[in-house]
């Protein structure tokens, strides 16, 4: 198994995760103090997701909701930012994936990598293996951080038309799955780093003044009766 490429890296990604834990032990602070002084209720949210080969495991996630929401069945299937539920500071945090920080300690247990299919809740979870051909494949492969349907799909579809939003998501796991590989990983990586900072940029509101309102894609439903074309130059062997 050490010489397996795929698990050397995946212990060197604990590494890096708890290096990472401890760097941003300052911004948690900072984080814990103003979910904490907006919004009543813990800092930290915990509920179970279904990992590699089906064994459940604890996700943590900073909380952006208000105490209670969890206990609407409908929160498991979709949480749009406009959501009354969610918090003001919760906004924020989820727009810019700051809310999955914590689950940098679920990589240094071995329970999530850094790329792979997001967890998801149990209860949708075994609605989309319902309802989606070859959903279950998602658990042969250790959850992650992030993925590449995260970093090309921007916005849910919402309540009414979570299947069909899953249905484009997976597609483009399919493609991890196929060519699953460091290389790729890496790519993924840089991909969500630029993300991130885009999405940081367009939150400051001096930039959104010089730029001024933007004109293009603001929906998916353009693309979602298409396939998702993939062809990322990344050795799969």
């Amino acid at each position: 198994m050490a010489n397996n490429p795929l698990w050397a890296w995946m212990q060197f990604q604990r590494v890096i995760a708890a290096i990472s834990l401890v760097a941003f032990s300052p911004l948690f602070l900072i984080l814990w103090v103003l979910v904490r002084f907006t919004s009543r209720g813990p800092f930290l949210y915990s509920q179970n997701r279904p990992g590699l080969r089906g064994k459940v495991f604890r996700a943590f996630k900073i909380r952006t909701m208000r105490p209670g929401s969890d206990r609407d069945s409908s929160k498991a299937r979709c949480v749009l930012n406009s959501d009354p539920q969610v918090t003001a500071i919760g906004k924020v945090l989820r727009n810019l994936k700051l809310d999955e920080l914590p689950q940098l300690w679920n990589v240094v247990r071995g329970e999530m990598a850094f790329v792979g299919p997001r967890p998801i809740a149990l209860p949708l979870h075994e609605e989309l293996c319902r309802e989606i051909p070859g959903f279950e494949e998602r658990l042969q492969v250790q959850p992650g951080l992030t993925n590449l349907g995260q970093v090309c799909i921007e916005e849910n579809l919402g309540q009414d038309r979570v299947v069909e939003d899953w249905r484009l998501r997976f597609e483009a796991e399919r493609h991890y799955f196929r060519y699953r590989s460091v290389a790729y990983d890496c790519v993924i990586i840089g991909l969500t780093i630029l993300y991130i900072l885009r999405k940081v940029v367009r939150s400051i509101p001096y930039y959104n003044r010089r730029r001024g309102p933007r004109i293009g894609l603001t929906h998916r439903s353009s693309i979602q009766t298409q396939p998702i074309q993939l062809d990322l130059a990344v050795d799969g062997r």
